[in-house]
């Protein structure tokens, strides 16, 4: 579908950048002609002004009969814009959504963009809960997105592992006598005790507060080797146990950074630039700030040493040096707005290279009520092995599990309890707070994780009853589909809005459009599997061709599930 798209845009220089912008209509009724493939472009609000003249030309061109059979022109009227229909060539339409050979891949007219992404980011001295999960999957979601279209991307996991709090924790390590061989199998459970145990004694013992923050000094002016070697031992072991969660979450990153690479000594030049250009003005009490919107915002504390923002600018700065990135995206939550305003209007003001334009936070509110059946969740990980033992109970109790010793089930069972609390966190919009629910969260025939692992499963279950037909061999027949009940079409016209979808959940910067595609498309497969049956349908030409429509629709899913991080199952 992409190369009937990237051809009609080919041809007309007014459209070079609506490629994406392309839609399917959603309702097989909606299109004209008895059905026959439409897409439909509507013109942009930044293009209004050059409707006449824009229509006027599409009027005399004449696109490429083997893609466009004919263009229909609806001028705007009132609220409504202007759009263009381009009716397509049927039969190159269903090629192209249904032949199993990959299509040669076209160069990315985003290929020269560099879109850098920050999400997840825990601190290291504290666990890593629920709060992160949203962070971790919308930013894996939109890195994914980029980078399937073509964009060239980099994620980043930047950890907090600096700041005086630091100080407690070496202390606690110290307190509670941490063997390396402790530390190793569980570090970030063993760090979380540490920080509250000497949190605890600093609050009974005021000299114990003044000893962490001497601890730190230590660390950050690297005068303790042996606690320097320590510390990044200690990073090493946390970064082993957290890929553990991220590979269970479908999760990777590029790169992990540390707040510690812009300690004072690091940043002492950024510091230097701020004061000269005039942007960092010394208080009466020996505090530094900086003042964005008529706010004083303090980068310098009284005693000298800096505040997150002073490192953040630094961080901002370096990465725009070694990434020369398009854009920067900071997967944060809601009440971190302030901060990133702050940081993005300093830096751009500091550096003429960099504009507001190219950088962006990417709001999310808060999950409430995702908790363990004991009402425990301070570490994600038990969230996750919580909803693995649900699915576990669930389905030893389902009188339609089948044994089947050539199956994991404790495998099967974590990926289905992982797919459930991903897709029921990523089908809210980002922006909104969400109450999680572990009843909404594991039903089968609900809009839920599980829904998309049973309908991959059915496809394939399908596929595999007819391993040994070589789709490769089939050619796909529009006038076969145009004459078979109305789900053939609708799940045909589903196949085409895979492309859209992906382009406005990139744009939106919101994964629940993709989705909510993806909940679509398997409502869709099954009426088709229900209506189109291939075991007991006699000919053999309808056999094959619906076979080419569940390969296709088997294919889209298992790509879209991907892209949302999950492992597609083949049987559950």
């Amino acid at each position: 579908m992409i190369r009937i798209r990237q051809a009609i845009c080919e041809q007309l220089p007014q459209l070079k950048n609506a490629c994406h912008a392309l839609e399917v209509p959603v309702r097989r009724q909606q299109l004209p002609n008895a059905g026959r493939p439409t897409v439909e472009w509507t013109l942009p609000s930044a293009l209004a002004q050059q409707e006449g003249e824009l229509l006027d030309s599409l009027k005399k061109h004449r696109f490429e009969e083997a893609y466009v059979e004919d263009v229909r022109i609806v001028p705007s009227a009132g609220r409504s814009a202007a759009k263009i229909v381009f009716q397509l060539q049927p039969q190159l339409f269903a090629e192209q959504l249904l032949q199993t050979k990959e299509n040669a891949v076209h160069p990315s007219p985003f290929a020269a963009e560099h879109i850098v992404v920050e999400y997840s980011s825990p601190n290291i001295a504290k666990p890593f809960h629920v709060g992160h999960l949203r962070s971790t999957i919308i930013g894996n979601v939109l890195a994914n997105l980029h980078q399937h279209l073509g964009y060239r991307t980099t994620r980043l996991n930047y950890l907090g592992d600096w700041g005086t709090q630091f100080g407690l924790l070496a202390l606690g390590v110290q307190l509670l006598n941490v063997s390396d061989k402790e530390m190793q199998l569980s570090p970030i459970e063993t760090l979380y005790k540490c920080y509250v145990a000497a949190n605890k004694a600093a609050e009974q013992r005021p000299e114990i507060a003044q000893q962490a923050r001497h601890l730190f000094a230590a660390l950050e002016e690297g005068t303790d080797t042996t606690m320097t070697k320590q510390w990044q031992q200690y990073r090493k072991y946390t970064i082993e146990d957290l890929s553990k969660v991220y590979n269970r979450l479908g999760v990777h990153f590029d790169s992990y950074e540390w707040e510690s690479q812009y300690s004072q000594q690091h940043i002492q030049g950024v510091l230097d630039k701020l004061r000269s250009a005039g942007l960092l003005q010394p208080e009466h009490d020996g505090r530094e700030v900086v003042v964005v919107d008529g706010r004083r915002i303090p980068v310098i504390k009284s005693d000298g040493s800096t505040l997150y923002l002073a490192r953040d600018i630094a961080a901002l700065l370096e990465r725009l040096s070694r990434f020369q990135f398009s854009r920067l995206l900071y997967v944060v939550d809601n009440g971190q707005a302030d901060h990133f305003n702050a940081l993005f209007k300093t830096s751009a003001a500091l550096n003429d290279r960099l504009s507001l334009e190219q950088l962006q936070h990417v709001k999310f509110g808060r999950i409430h009520g995702m908790s363990t059946r004991q009402g425990k969740a301070v570490f994600l990980k038990d969230v996750l092995d919580e909803a693995r033992d649900i699915m576990r109970e669930k389905r030893s109790c389902s009188p339609t599990t089948r044994q089947n010793y050539n199956l994991d089930d404790e495998h099967v069972c974590d990926i289905l309890g992982v797919s459930a609390v991903l897709v029921n966190v990523l089908k809210q919009r980002r922006q909104r707070d969400h109450e999680f629910s572990w009843q909404q969260a594991l039903q089968v025939n609900g809009d839920t994780g599980i829904k998309l692992q049973y309908t991959h499963c059915r496809l394939h279950s399908l596929l595999q009853n007819f391993s040994e037909v070589d789709l490769d061999d089939i050619k796909p027949d529009w006038k076969h589909f145009a004459t078979e009940p109305a789900d053939a079409l609708d799940l045909l016209y589903a196949l085409a809005r895979f492309d859209q979808s992906i382009w406005q959940s990139k744009e939106q910067l919101e994964a629940c459009v993709l989705v909510n595609y993806l909940f679509g498309l398997c409502n869709a497969a099954s009426r088709a599997l229900k209506r189109l049956p291939v075991k007991q349908e006699s000919c053999l030409q309808k056999q094959l061709q619906r076979l080419l429509l569940f390969h296709a629709a088997k294919r889209t899913l298992r790509q879209g599930m991907q892209l949302l991080g999950l492992r597609p199952l083949d049987q559950m």
